[in-house]
């Protein structure tokens, strides 16, 4: 199974630094017993808040409590996480969007390590610069960050994998007062393994190609509407325009330098000298502007191609880090027969030692900083990406201010030379009328190099909405393609948990009519309920609490048997016997769970569950975890 959780170890500390709890947990079935109030619910409470969850409705035996570690196992990485408790004085209530630690490594290496900054802070939000830890969670346990509208996190997920006794029976997911349906079913969507990664993708950059090309098209609207004649959008027709004006320009020039060198009484004027300087300096300007953009095209060139490889390069680690981990998974320890300096047999009795360096192999390690090292890769590819897309436009706009920039260095180069040989003496009308046709003739130049730039612009972005357009309706054929196999994978799993849940229904104690003769059994994510036939029926407080149960170990049965959910095969429950349930109905009910959920490899599962009437065969057996709690000996060691 590609996605599992597991949780090894959970250690509690008080405000003084002891440790109130401090037990391991095993992959298979964990039962953690005890009478009521004994604490047993307050221990699910921890794991829920130390795996991410949101909470803050503690016990005062918790609030006397400062932080919770625990070494959990996330598809072969092991990694711990520490959580603290932090109480307001004013309302004594929890922050329940505390940070978390992430510690990569077990807890037996921590305590190894004496280097603060071994541990790595994530926040409880999502930013567009900063990851939350359900994004590395996700990322760890190959589970699809979703954003947007609906920002799913660790604490969403874990809604349908903890089994809380505060909720009501109603209610099938853990009960929220402000929630959504679009959240239910994304959730289902996510742990059911319906949820295409590659579908999002394609949403999400259909949403970005929509954005883009609506932009675009605002964009060219307004062109067009402030363009009087739309053969001014198309460039060529406008550089034609310019050369003319530039032809009847030197015409006129020659023409006045003709009529001015013959002019006898020639002295050269301090205006004259002036006027040149001016205008030099403008041209040492504007020839340093156009240099300036031309070498940022250049670079932002450059480095919109070493983007690219950038962004290929981590899709090919990502990749190959993946294969690794597959492979490894596939292959196991390639054991070494031979050693590879001799040549000689390498016989080992102790088969958990290194053949060469005899040090103890730890299975995980090489996992651990594989998973490590690919979600710090996958961050930095999204951020890539969003940052080409930025250089990209910037790209078409420098491209357009060249070509603008350029022709206006040559117009102030032409008065550059002009002016070097003007020569003036007394004027005549003649002049005057040749110099008044050159400012003319320059200022419609002028007009030609903004719409010059205009139509630059314009062929620009008419070249992007095609491109985009084509995406676009390449996305359509692509989102349409996955989701009618999304749909199928979607209806083979709700026949699986279908068929789980009727069966836990139909070997009910009999003591509902309608559960024992059912012959289907439905789950409704989005409207949060779990019904039979009728959604309106009504059963007793009891029967609706078994109702709701089964329909969430149903889904959990069901990820023991197909490979593509992404429910992480671990599931726990907080008291079996909630809203009156009898004894003999709850232990029935724990046997029933725990038969079928052993027909799967326990190396696979882990299941843990607190109850207060455990089965006579299963107490004090492999399954139990803990003591048998009493109000005398209760979960947390706080005294």
């Amino acid at each position: 199974m590609h996605n599992n959780l597991f949780l090894n170890r959970l250690i509690i500390y008080t405000n003084s630094g002891k440790i109130a709890y401090n037990e391991e947990f095993h992959k298979g079935i964990n039962i953690i017993r005890g009478d009521n109030s004994s604490g047993k619910s307050t221990i699910t409470h921890f794991i829920f808040y130390v795996l991410g969850g949101a909470f803050n409705d503690w016990v005062k035996e918790a609030k006397q409590c400062s932080y919770v570690l625990s070494e959990v196992e996330l598809n072969g990485a092991t990694i711990v996480l520490k959580r603290e408790l932090n109480f307001s004085d004013k309302t004594k209530k929890a922050n329940p969007q505390e940070p978390l630690y992430i510690y990569w490594g077990s807890l037996e290496e921590l305590k190894n390590t004496e280097i603060e900054h071994e541990w790595h802070k994530y926040g409880y939000q999502t930013y567009p610069d900063k990851k939350s830890y359900s994004n590395v969670l996700f990322n760890t346990l190959n589970i699809p960050i979703v954003k947007g509208d609906n920002n799913i996190t660790m604490h969403q997920l874990l809604r349908l994998i903890y089994v809380d006794q505060d909720s009501p029976t109603s209610s099938l997911f853990l009960y929220e007062q402000f929630d959504s349906s679009m959240t239910r079913e994304t959730v289902s969507d996510l742990l059911l393994g319906v949820y295409n990664q590659d579908l999002y993708d394609s949403k999400q950059r259909k949403v970005e190609v929509e954005k883009e090309l609506s932009g675009i098209k605002s964009e060219i609207k307004v062109i067009r509407k402030f363009t009087q004649n739309l053969h001014d959008l198309i460039p060529a027709n406008i550089f034609t325009k310019i050369e003319n004006k530039e032809k009847e320009l030197n015409k006129i020039e020659t023409e006045l330098i003709v009529l001015k060198n013959n002019n006898k009484a020639v002295r050269f004027t301090k205006k004259t000298k002036l006027e040149f300087e001016e205008l030099n300096k403008q041209v040492i300007t504007q020839r340093e502007k156009v240099n300036s953009i031309e070498s940022n095209t250049r670079n932002l060139q450059f480095e919109i191609e070493d983007s690219k490889y950038f962004i290929e390069s981590l899709s090919k680690k990502i990749k190959a880090i993946n294969n690794s981990i597959i492979t490894r998974d596939f292959l196991g320890e390639f054991p070494l027969e031979y050693c590879p300096e001799c040549l000689s047999d390498i016989k080992m009795e102790d088969t958990s030692l290194c053949k060469l360096c005899k040090q103890e192999v730890d299975e995980s390690y090489g996992i651990t900083q594989a998973r490590k090292i690919e979600q710090e890769l996958s961050f930095q590819q999204k951020e890539s990406i969003s940052l080409l897309t930025k250089k990209e436009r910037k790209l078409i706009d420098l491209k357009t201010s060249f070509e603008s920039e350029k022709i206006n260095l040559f117009q102030l180069q032409q008065k550059v030379n002009q002016s070097l040989k003007d020569v003036k003496s007394v004027r005549d009308e003649k002049i005057d009328k040749l110099l008044s046709d050159i400012g003319f003739i320059e200022g419609e130049i002028i007009q030609l190099r903004t719409l010059l730039e205009n139509a630059e612009l314009y062929q620009s972005l008419i070249q992007k909405e095609t491109e985009l357009g084509v995406e676009f309706e390449f996305l359509n054929f692509k989102i349409n393609s996955l989701r009618s196999e999304q749909e199928k994978l979607k209806y083979s799993t709700n026949n699986k948990i279908e068929e789980k849940g009727l069966f836990l229904l139909n070997n009910d104690l009999r003591r509902q009519q309608d559960f024992a003769e059912a012959k289907e059994f439905n789950i409704d994510y989005r409207n949060n309920l779990a019904f039979i036939s009728d959604k309106d029926a009504k059963y007793s407080a009891s029967s609706n609490f078994y109702l709701k149960t089964a329909a969430r170990f149903s889904i959990f049965l069901a990820s023991l048997e197909i490979e593509k959910m992404r429910y992480p095969r671990f599931i726990f429950c907080d008291n079996m016997e909630d809203k009156g349930i009898e004894k003999e109905r709850a232990q029935n009910f724990q046997k029933i769970i725990i038969k079928q959920a052993e027909k799967s490899n326990k190396e696979n599962f882990q299941l843990i569950y607190t109850t207060s009437f455990i089965p006579e065969d299963l107490d004090n057996t492999s399954y139990c975890v803990g003591d048998s709690y009493t109000e005398d000996n209760p979960s947390l060691k706080i005294k």
